[in-house]
């Protein structure tokens, strides 16, 4: 890291420029998307990588698909050197062997030329509503490997040469997927975007001139490099393991899957080394990380602890050492073993542990679990509906909640798995426009949040139902009997469920449902949906009375509750209820005496 060149108010100026045009970029794919699971709960990342493939610039999105940005564009060129490469070219990568994440995810990379030179990559990744999975979602669970999964696999191929669609791709995509409408209109959405990005970087080059952008380049990647090493001299040296387990999946995976970690800090080299290498061996079925889901699991999971402030490129990400092995379920996973679940299940667990591990470090660095994938509020429907006389596949993201407690702060009710809040719920009155289903309920569920200093958030349940129509179902839910953990004396969060029943008979005739599962949802039956809570983050006991009062006062916990958990006294019989703090003393003394409330 040698001394700057480019002036520190051109280099804010230049960063800002950059960052917006990758913002632009995802304004341009969520106003134009066709799907709802892109229009509407915004599954999907843009970002700006420099002439090499390392990352610039990321806007708002999701940890699993951004922090991992520089490995899914570098890897066009294991097929494709720079001579090969020219303006109007964009590549279509969704393959797990090849840098990208998982099936379900199309990254489109356009490259961005001036006089000849390549200057820039622009990356666009998108969840897509169906990819011609041999059953219809993008989360194959049981898929035994890539044959079984069935969607087809594009590892880094020319989608578009000189600004035009290679046809014989685009209609062997069409033949493959359930809704190829929809599809292409992402597909056109995701081109129009990074090509948006392509034109306005132009005309940064065009503007600051192409060797004062290179210099600004690799300037940007050395500050972000410096700013990171700062940040972890900050912290203590040594080393912490920590795992995290997901629910046994009967007939698949009985005992479930293990994930650990081992975290270590090295102050003096300004590194952090996240080590995944102690893990299984690859399973048959979907639920096989990459090389790039485990990387972002491991970049993420310190991320969350350091300052919101530090730039968001290689240069920040590479004093982040991701360790793992070949052929692991928590590694690079080896063809033809299935990574459909790659960004969701074992990845929220791969996080958590990384998170996790800081609760051994500090009390200042601390959180608990949050809630997992994926229950039927967020599963993938598809079908006929013949109010419009046309199928339909999509995903739901409804009623995902459940963040974790933090040191400091309560667990966010827009949490949603492990994307940081990044998805958007999606609106019911639209989803009930688009598809044939209703919601009878989407509500919090009282006292379902781990208690602690700081709150878990709430679970939610959600109760949809068929309409005229039959609705498939298929689901992928951890978290029933592994729920989120607490931390530093917080309580667990509540578990997940799923059940059914029919709308006739009422909700107290439910079934219950497996946690893995597809299901026909027909006309007079109902889907019940409870995500995990948030684990909680201290001592309920140490809680500011004053915000228990609040949230009783708000029908999240009950009046026995804040007294039994919590030792607060509470008087209901003011509007917006008051705290006996005398009580409220007596009470916790014999509560952390091993006492209990009987009735004060």
């Amino acid at each position: 890291m040698g001394k700057n060149t480019i002036a520190p108010d051109l280099m804010a100026i230049l960063s800002s420029k950059i960052n917006s045009i990758s913002k632009q970029m995802s304004y341009t794919l969520q106003r134009s998307a066709r799907s709802s699971v892109m229009s509407s709960a915004r599954d999907f990342s843009t970002a700006i990588c420099d002439g090499v493939g390392d990352v610039l610039a990321l806007p708002n999105g999701f940890p699993v698909h951004v922090a991992n940005m520089s490995l899914t564009s570098k890897s066009i060129f294991e097929f494709h050197s720079v001579d090969t490469l020219a303006p109007g070219d964009a590549i279509l990568n969704n393959s797990p062997y090849h840098g990208n994440t998982h099936m379900g995810d199309h990254t489109i990379i356009v490259p961005v030329f001036h006089e000849g030179e390549l200057m820039f990559l622009c990356t666009v990744r998108g969840h897509q509503a169906d990819i011609g999975n041999s059953v219809p979602t993008t989360y194959h669970a049981l898929a035994k490997d890539i044959f079984e999964e069935g969607a087809l696999c594009f590892p880094c191929v020319k989608i578009q040469k000189n600004y035009e669609d290679v046809e014989d791709l685009i209609r062997m995509a069409k033949m493959r997927i359930r809704v190829p409408d929809v599809w292409y209109g992402d597909y056109l959405a995701m081109i129009g975007a990074a090509r948006i990005g392509e034109r306005e970087l132009t005309k940064l080059i065009e503007k600051y001139g192409k060797e004062t952008v290179r210099t600004f380049c690799k300037e940007w990647q050395d500050y972000g490099k410096k700013r990171m090493i700062e940040e972890i001299k900050k912290l203590p040296e040594g080393t912490w393991f920590n795992e995290s387990s997901h629910d046994p999946i009967p007939g698949v995976l009985p005992d479930g899957v293990t994930v650990k970690v081992k975290l270590s800090i090295l102050p003096e080299d300004g590194l952090i080394e996240v080590d995944f290498t102690d893990n299984i061996d690859p399973v048959a079925c979907g639920l096989n990380l990459c090389e790039a889901t485990v990387l972002s699991a491991g970049r993420t999971g310190v991320l969350n602890y350091l300052p919101a402030g530090l730039p968001l490129c290689e240069g920040t990400f590479s004093r982040i050492i991701v360790k793992m092995r070949d052929h692991s379920a928590i590694g690079r996973v080896s063809h033809p073993y299935s990574s459909s679940l790659a960004t969701t299940n074992l990845a929220d667990r791969a996080i958590l542990a990384v998170q996790c591990a800081f609760n051994k470090i500090g009390d200042n660095l601390g959180m608990a679990e949050g809630a997992f994938a994926q229950p039927p509020s967020l599963s993938v429907i598809s079908g006929y509906d013949s109010r419009y006389k046309r199928p339909y596949v999509t995903q739901l993201i409804s009623g995902h909640s459940g963040g974790m407690g933090v040191y400091g702060h309560d667990g966010f009710v827009t949490y949603c798995i492990c994307n940081g809040a990044m998805m958007e719920w999606n609106s019911l009155e639209v989803i009930e426009q688009k598809y044939p289903i209703q919601y009878i309920k989407q509500e919090i569920i009282t006292d379902s949040g781990g208690a602690g200093q700081w709150d878990g958030a709430p679970a939610t349940k959600v109760i949809m139902k068929a309409r005229e129509d039959k609705v498939t179902s298929m689901y992928v839910c951890d978290g029933k009997y592994n729920p989120p953990r607490g931390a530093k004396g917080g309580y667990n969060g509540s578990p997940a469920k799923a059940a059914m029943y029919e709308v006739a008979k009422g909700e107290d005739n439910s079934i219950e449902l497996p946690m893995f599962h597809g299901l026909d949802l027909m006309p007079g039956e109902a889907l019940v949906s409870e995500i995990s809570s948030g684990g909680g983050y201290g001592d309920p006991l140490n809680r500011d009375p004053e915000k228990v009062r609040h949230r009783v006062r708000e029908g999240w916990i009950t009046e026995q509750k804040a007294k039994e958990v919590y030792g607060v006294v509470l008087n209901t019989t003011s509007e917006l209820y008051t705290v006996n703090y005398s009580a409220t003393e007596l009470l916790r003394q014999v509560l952390k005496k091993g006492g209990k409330y009987y009735g004060i």
